[in-house]
């Protein structure tokens, strides 16, 4: 028999009616025959298939429907949201059962199903015949069949309604009555289950999954066989089975909901791709909302606001949307705009954000997952701008007042390469017969940063500084040592200071402009006053390295072309500013000898290694790339203390490399070694010990030095700060995160990671307006943290 399916809706919801049509004779079978297992608490009998004489013999309660409220909606839509948040695409495929909070409700409309009147009445005129017949005994048990059959429709369709309305106790109740009468047992125990989820209520659940389950093939030679058969495997966990069996379906019913099913499955195994086009087949649904999490959660993030802001006209979800969209825009980097749709939903229900979606601030497993770090690593790793930054400051020579005094004093293979010959007192310091004094003591304090002791340097030349304060050379080096630090904040002062005291001192302006970019500080004025000056100076050369890297800043590649292709000096600084120029403008035949240069005039530089190293990446073989790392780095004599107590950059760069050889453990095997015998240096190694835990996830030792270096070895700079928050995320101990990151903050106001995570920390925490606050500081920046990312909880 062929059912006639009509769609009706009442009060925006649709809603199930079971009514009689009035063209068949269909002939109904006794079911007092055989026995069903016990039920939820008495035992029932088994049931026999209803016998169809039409168009589909043997259709039992003609295609019957899993009637799914549009509360699923809700729920899947949340559901998704959390996988795009938190899931990983090395997550392996397990079809084994999900506990009830791992399941949630399908989102399959409801559908009218229209019974045809001549089954009663067919079953009626069987009955009157067998009575007339004198089989007055097979007459009265049809004639109760029938009592149960009408018994049954009216109680499935009283409990689809109570559905409708929320009310899934109820509903429950009603059901259990319908299966009690040994009809729609299969798709009454789904209902069930349906409601359970929304209860609560896992032990029910399964209770009526797996009931649901035990009764499903007899429903075998039914149209809707293989849509019960896959809704029960989705219910149990099955994802593969379920999406094997939508697969298999040929029926002509409900194309629309097996596809919108089979969407839902795809989106589960990962799928993300297949179930995009899945959703998009199925008709009947409004799309824009799930269709726009899908894109999200495969980074398409432009598609996924299209389809979310037309999701915005559903004003029943449109809550949920707006903060869909403010999730998406932490993403992306747009913190201001996320600020105004949070306070909007904050103003209107102050526990919405946190009720609905709370965020887990973790660390970003990009950089900390050894598998992943491997998997997606290249050169931008290696060359972010800030990096490439931070590569110029660790070349750039140290300036003195009498540069042969001090290249004297310092008398180290090399080392010489880092003092400006150039550089010369000023008129006051000559006059005064004051030089030397104050060379002596800016020879010293270079000597020490050029020994892998720059946190000492870096006292000193604040020392210095307090007794010649306006001596631009002074500045200079203090800024300079602070920049290797990692502190552009101060580095950024004393540069600025250092230009001001003396405007010829071109590259103290042209590293202001860099650390005010590296702190999202606007220089536009200073750019403008720098670049005036090197115009009007009849002495320099306008193809100079000043102007160079001016414009390294404002992303000038036509500049830096120009430079490349006339700049001659040998000096380190210059073939460093080539390599950089040359991968910035993408001219690879310049970087090759550019590095085989500079490793030339220094060898044992880790530095040099590591830029040697990672510019010869090859895409296609890692795993003989990773080889070819371990032979250098274990073979070439470096300089390990600049590893200790030499500028981060070298620490951070050195560990990102060891992680793409496979050498982190062994690395920190051997940092262990230095520790135990070490007199010395013991801050340094235990800084880097603590740096290096955060890479093989040893958090909560790295937590305790990070506290022991911070509050006993009064080493608390905003960087290291920050990196005590990152181990404190990793041994989970987001209260302590919260309040070094405050520290880091009132240290360097600028410190972006500080900001942002703060943000990130106080959403999960429930407190929106300190987040808030957080994101409207950074704007819509388009800023990415290194360390930090959320998922959903």
């Amino acid at each position: 028999m062929a059912d006639e399916l009509t769609e009706l809706e009442q009060d925006g919801q649709e809603v199930v009616i079971l009514d009689k049509d009035a063209d068949s004779s269909d002939d109904i079978v006794s079911i007092e025959s055989t026995e069903a297992p016990a039920l939820n608490p008495t035992t029932d009998e088994d049931l026999k298939d209803i016998e169809d004489s039409d168009d589909t013999p043997k259709s039992q309660l003609n295609k019957r429907l899993i009637i799914i409220i549009a509360f699923g909606l809700l729920a899947l839509i949340l559901l998704i949201t959390i996988i795009i948040f938190s899931s990983s695409k090395e997550e392996t495929i397990q079809t084994q059962p999900n506990s009830q909070k791992d399941v949630e409700p399908i989102t399959i409309p409801t559908i009218t199903q229209k019974f045809q009147n001549s089954k009663i009445d067919s079953m009626l005129i069987k009955a009157n015949k067998l009575y007339e017949s004198g089989n007055k005994i097979e007459a009265l048990k049809l004639y109760e069949n029938i009592a149960l059959y009408n018994e049954s429709l009216s109680k499935y369709n009283l409990g689809v309604s109570k559905m409708n309305q929320g009310l899934f106790k109820d509903a429950i109740e009603t059901f259990k009555e319908a299966i009690s009468n040994n009809e729609n047992i299969t798709v009454s125990a789904i209902n069930i289950a349906v409601c359970a989820l929304e209860i609560g209520d896992e032990e029910l659940f399964k209770y009526y999954i797996d009931l649901a389950n035990a009764f499903i093939n007899r429903d075998s030679d039914v149209n809707l066989y293989e849509f019960y058969n896959a809704l029960v495997s989705f219910y149990r966990g099955f994802y593969i089975e379920a999406l094997h069996t939508l697969e298999l379906s040929n029926s002509k019913y409900y194309t629309s909901q097996k596809k919108y099913l089979r969407s839902k499955i795809l989106s589960y195994l990962h799928e993300d791709k297949e179930a995009i086009k899945a959703i998009k087949a199925a008709q009947d649904y409004d799309i824009n909302l799930p269709l726009g999490l899908l894109y999200a959660r495969l980074g398409e993030y432009k598609e996924a606001k299209q389809y979310l802001n037309k999701a915005l006209i559903d004003e029943k979800n449109a809550p949920l949307t707006h903060l869909a969209i403010s999730l998406i825009d932490l993403k992306t980097g747009e913190f201001a705009s996320t600020a105004k749709i949070l306070k909007m939903l904050n103003d209107n229900n102050s526990t919405f954000i946190q009720d609905t979606y709370p965020i887990k601030t973790i660390l970003n497993p990009e950089i900390f997952d050894i598998n992943l770090a491997q998997k997606n690593y290249d050169t931008n790793r290696f060359f972010s701008q800030n990096t490439l930054y931070q590569i110029l400051f660790y070349f750039t020579p140290y300036k003195a007042f009498d540069p042969k005094q001090t290249i004297e004093y310092i008398r180290k293979g090399g080392l010489s390469l880092f003092v400006d010959e150039n550089s010369v007192a000023d008129e006051y310091l000559q006059t005064s017969g004051a030089v030397s004094k104050a060379n002596a003591m800016l020879s010293q304090a270079i000597f020490k940063a050029l020994n892998n002791n720059l946190r000492e340097a870096n006292s000193d030349f604040l020392e210095i500084t307090k007794l010649y304060p306006n001596h631009s050379i002074v500045q200079f080096n203090l800024a300079l040592t602070f920049a290797q630090l990692g502190d552009f904040a101060q580095a950024y002062k004393h540069f600025v200071t250092s230009y001001h005291l003396d405007p010829l001192n071109y590259i103290a302006g042209a590293y202001a402009i860099i650390t005010a970019q590296m702190i999202s500080k606007d220089s536009r004025r200073l750019t403008n006053e720098v670049l005036d000056n090197i115009e009007l100076d009849p002495n320099l050369d306008q193809n100079n390295i000043y102007k160079a890297m001016i414009q390294l800043t404002q992303g000038n590649e036509s500049a830096l072309n120009n430079w490349l292709d006339q700049n001659r000096n040998d000096s380190v600084l210059n073939i460093v500013f080539n390599i950089i120029s040359a991968y910035v403008t993408k001219r690879s035949e310049i970087i090759a000898p550019a590095t085989s240069k500079l490793n030339e005039k220094l060898p044992n530089d880790v530095l040099t290694n590591i830029i040697y190293s990672a510019t010869r990446f090859d895409t296609k073989n890692i795993k003989n790339y990773a080889k070819d790392i371990q032979i250098k780095f274990l073979t070439t004599k470096l300089d390990k203390g600049a590893l200790y107590g030499g500028a981060s950059i070298i620490r951070s760069e050195y560990i990102k490399l060891l992680q793409i050889a496979g050498l982190l453990h062994k690395e920190r095997e051997s940092i262990v070694a230095d520790l135990k015998v070490s007199t010395k240096n013991t801050k340094d190694i235990l800084y880097t010990l603590a740096y290096l835990d955060l890479f093989t996830g040893h958090y909560e030792e790295s937590y305790t030095i990070y506290n022991e270096l911070i509050n006993n070895e009064n080493i608390d700079d905003a960087n290291t700060l920050f990196l005590a928050s990152v181990a404190s995320i990793g041994a989970n101990h987001p209260d302590s995160a919260i309040g070094y990151l405050e520290l880091a903050k009132l240290t360097n106001p600028t410190y972006s990671e500080a900001r942002l995570a703060l943000g990130l920390l106080y959403q999960e925490v429930g407190n929106i307006e300190a987040a808030i606050t957080q994101y409207n500081g950074l704007g819509d920046s388009g800023y990415k943290s290194e360390f930090f990312t959320f998922k959903l909880e």
